[in-house]
This record gives structure tokens, sequence and C-alpha cells, in this order.
């Protein structure tokens, strides 16, 4: 089954479905390993009629007589695919801009803010076998530089309708670029932190530990990278999604995203300053696919351990 982030206009819950079927391919050849959809392609996803690439904005024509009970998706393009690509599978954030339409009268109901590459922001869809809904079953096995169309039978959709509106007997057709698949952990070169920071130590899983030194908190806000990702750099303007573990300078542990609640979304610069998470600026600069150390001094020393999956 599938959890999805964002945006908090799709948070609703989808209801759950058996789906099962194969994906169509797009022109470009994308490995896709074992990677099992649990989505496949049927006459309505097939048929929708999309007028310009990946990363562009679409002229989208959508049937009115095809009729559907079961959710589709099919993979449409895969122009902007690149030699290497990932797809995403299960345990993976992808990050995904996409825009819904009515069957019925064929009018768009929403567009993410990215979509059709009017900016750079992404919303964030996380992939697992545990949880489950057509929205995020939609970009499974799919990679970066595809676009899926995704076709929501009117049962599926329901929930869905309650923000988004519409015609309640017909499907709702969603088109999506995805942008990026990335994993739920750091992956980079290891480097050392400076002297006097915290050791960190990460298990088999990628999950990190903290061990203080038996010294006084250092005084204000001091960073360090304890593994260099590849991936892009983050900037104040992006939301950066980061598993956090926050750690107190008497040992006590204060957040750990580890332990089952999932990564946490962290707003632009100036938004998450305005919350009080002073550290936010630390990781501009910093590449996705790293992981940052921050030490906080004060009345309330703290240790911060951020992996960076994904910005947008």
């Amino acid at each position: 089954m599938l959890r999805r982030i964002a945006p908090a206009v799709l948070t609703v819950a989808v209801s759950a479905a058996v789906l099962t079927g194969c994906s169509s391919t797009g022109p470009v050849e994308v490995n896709r390993g074992d990677c099992a959809p649990m989505l496949g392609a049927g006459a309505l996803s097939d048929g929708v009629v999309v007028l310009g690439g990946f990363g562009t904005a679409p002229e989208v024509s959508i049937s009115k007589q095809t009729e559907i009970t079961t959710s589709q998706r099919s993979i449409v393009d895969s122009s902007g695919v690149k030699a290497g690509a990932k797809v995403a599978g299960n345990g993976s954030i992808a990050s995904v801009n996409f825009a819904f339409y009515d069957q019925g009268t064929g009018e768009k109901l929403f567009e993410s803010a990215g979509f059709g590459g009017q900016n750079t922001t992404k919303e964030f869809f996380m992939v697992s076998e545990e949880t489950m809904n057509p929205l995020t079953a939609a970009v499974q096995c799919a990679a970066p530089g595809e676009r899926v169309v995704l076709a929501l039978s009117p049962q599926d959709a329901l929930p869905l309708r309650q923000d988004l509106g519409g015609t309640p007997e017909s499907a709702l057709v969603a088109v999506m670029d995805v942008e990026g698949v990335s994993g739920l952990k750091a992956s980079g070169k290891k480097r050392g932190l400076p002297n006097g920071f915290p050791a960190v130590v990460t298990d088999e899983n990628g999950v990190p530990g903290v061990v203080l030194p038996p010294r006084d908190a250092p005084v204000g806000l001091t960073t360090g990278v304890r593994i260099e990702g590849s991936g892009e750099k983050v900037t104040a303007e992006n939301r950066v999604l980061v598993q956090t573990l926050v750690v107190s300078w008497d040992g006590s542990v204060l957040t750990n995203t580890w332990a089952g609640t999932g990564p946490q979304l962290l707003p632009k610069q100036a938004e998450s300053e305005a919350q009080g998470l002073a550290f936010r600026g630390e990781l501009n600069g910093k590449k996705v696919g790293s992981q940052v150390v921050i030490t906080e001094g004060g009345d309330n020393a703290r240790v911060i351990v951020l992996d960076i999956i994904a910005a947008g």
C-alpha cells in the first residue's frame, strides 16, 4: 500500500481497492527490474489525448463516453528519462507534479505549483507496500522523466471530489510528471565531522544514533556534513523532505522520524524560521542525499541529524 505526504488539498484518504495489472511502456527503454505496478493501463487512461511532453503544460482531451469501474494508469511519455534512472519502488520517495481534470466536463480542477515547468516546486509521494491508494499507485514503477495518466474510477475519486468538485458520476483524470525518485536515507560519500562534534553512527538500515562528547554544548549553530550526497543543492526557496533525529544535550531523544512517523517536510527557509526552526537555513547549499549534523547551543541545547531526501 502507498502513502502520500503532500499537498494539503489531497490529504483525504482514498478508498483502497485491489488493483492489478501491468503498465504500458513509453518509447524510451526503462529498466523497471522486478517492480510490479498495482495499477494497469485501461481504455480510459490509454485513450486520454495529451499534447505536450514531460515537463510542459499539456493540452488534454478526455473521452466522455468511456466508463470505468477500476482505476487505471498509463505511462504516456518517457522522453525525459535519463540512462540508469531508478524507478519508484517500495520504500522510495517520488517527487511529482500533476493536474486533475474532470472527465464529465474536461475542466481542470487542480494544478500543483510546479506542473508544466511553472517553477521548481514539487510534491512528494512515499511509495510503500504498507499503504496503498490509487494516487501513489499511479507513480509506482515509474522513473524520473516519465509522464503518467491516471484515470480514477468514480468510486475511487469520491474522496477527492470533496475538495476538487466536478462531476461525481464521472472519472477523475490526472496527468502526472515524475520529477525524481530517491531513497529514505542519505546516500553518498562519508566525511569526517569537525573536531568537537558529537559522534554519529548508523546501523545497517541507515538509522543514525548520537554519542555526545563529555563537554558543554557549543554556542550558537554549528554544522557539519557527515555524508555528502550527489543530488541538487537545497535553496532557501525549497521545501525540504528530511529524516530527522533530534537529541538534547542530556541524551534525551526529542524527535525521531525513523521510529515510524515517516519523513518530515520542512517549509521554505523564511516560513521555517517563523516557526522557530532556526536550523533550516543550515541546509541551504547542501546536496540532496546528504546527512547534515547541526548542534544548537543555549538553554535547550541539542543535536540535529538530518538526512536530506528530496527538495523542491
